[in-house]
């Protein structure tokens, strides 16, 4: 006897469970991926994870449309409980192809508009002006180190302590607050944004909208929303390890990550962007976030040594 509550509970984290073994599959590769302490291996195992969903569902509305066009002999289930997955299944193809257009439509808003944008058009509610002569060095420096594009440099009139990168008008652009340079040390400062230009060297925007749209089109999968948070906790936890190659050992980005976590204040706009919108002390559950909590990246970067972080 098939319990209906396992085949709900299964369908709505990966989808329909034919063959049962994929399902098994892909629950025991997202774990795997989880606790795994190569990142750049946990990057790879969830992007498979969150492809392997997309083929299952694509494959499935392909197999129901050839047999609403008769081009397939219609599949009837005789085993207890088929009425529930004859249901599921109708239910599926709907939910799929919802997503699917929603996906496109994600996907020509961020590439028609909000990547067409400027800085102070994506964040109206900021105020931006021309950065100091020695910021633009020490980007320009680290850019260099890094071997990629020198990213335009913007000062952000905030008493916040933050970095952030932003992709506008196809380029990136760091902004670095008032508040960052006023309140840490120059080698501090380095640290944040090297971890800024180790986002844009390990191609983190293309590889966070590919994860994105691809959530977008499974939105009624639940075990994609758990993968995208994860994913993006991870590109989080390898630019910490790149920064730390970049300019030469842990030190001064353990002892930034250390201040932030001191700052009561946080700009609520900034969340989801910046290097310092997570503080550890919100009640929010890690794991359904995208930002690891400052108080992980420290344990992590403490741990390691910088050359075996990967």
């Amino acid at each position: 006897m098939i319990n209906p509550t396992l085949i709900v509970a299964t369908w709505l984290l990966i989808g329909p469970p034919l063959p049962f073994s994929i399902a098994i599959g892909f629950l025991l590769v997202s774990l795997l991926s989880v606790f795994r302490y190569r990142l750049r291996e946990r990057t790879i195992a969830l992007v498979g994870v969150i492809v392997l969903m997309l083929i299952q569902c694509i494959l499935t509305v392909f197999a129901i449309h050839l047999q609403l066009w008769q081009l397939l002999p219609p599949v009837h289930f005789t085993f207890p409980g088929a009425w529930l997955f004859q249901l599921l299944f109708g239910l599926d193809l709907r939910l799929a192809e919802l997503g699917a257009v929603a996906a496109i439509c994600a996907g020509i808003y961020i590439e028609f508009g909000r990547a067409r944008l400027g800085l102070s058009q994506s964040f109206p509610y900021l105020m931006f002006s021309e950065p100091t002569t020695e910021l633009i060095q020490m980007v320009q420096r680290l850019a260099e180190k890094a071997a990629i594009e020198c990213p335009e440099v913007r000062l952000l009139d905030s008493g916040a302590p933050c970095a952030f990168t932003v992709h506008t008008k196809r380029k990136y652009s760091i902004a670095v607050s008032i508040g960052l340079l006023e309140s840490f040390t120059n080698a501090e400062v380095e640290a944040c944004i090297a971890h800024e230009i180790c986002h844009i060297k390990n191609r983190d925007f293309a590889l966070r909208l590919i994860v994105t749209i691809a959530k977008v089109a499974l939105f009624a999968r639940v075990l994609s929303y758990f993968i995208e948070a994860a994913f993006y906790r991870t590109r989080e936890l390898l630019a910490d390890g790149a920064a730390t190659v970049l300019i030469g050992g842990p030190g001064a980005l353990i002892s930034a990550l250390t201040k932030l976590q001191q700052v009561d204040y946080v700009n609520e706009n900034l969340v989801g962007t910046t290097v310092c919108c997570f503080d550890g002390k919100k009640s929010v559950i890690e794991i359904m976030s995208k930002h690891p909590s400052l108080s992980t990246r420290i344990s992590l970067l403490r741990k390691m040594e910088p050359a075996s972080i990967r």
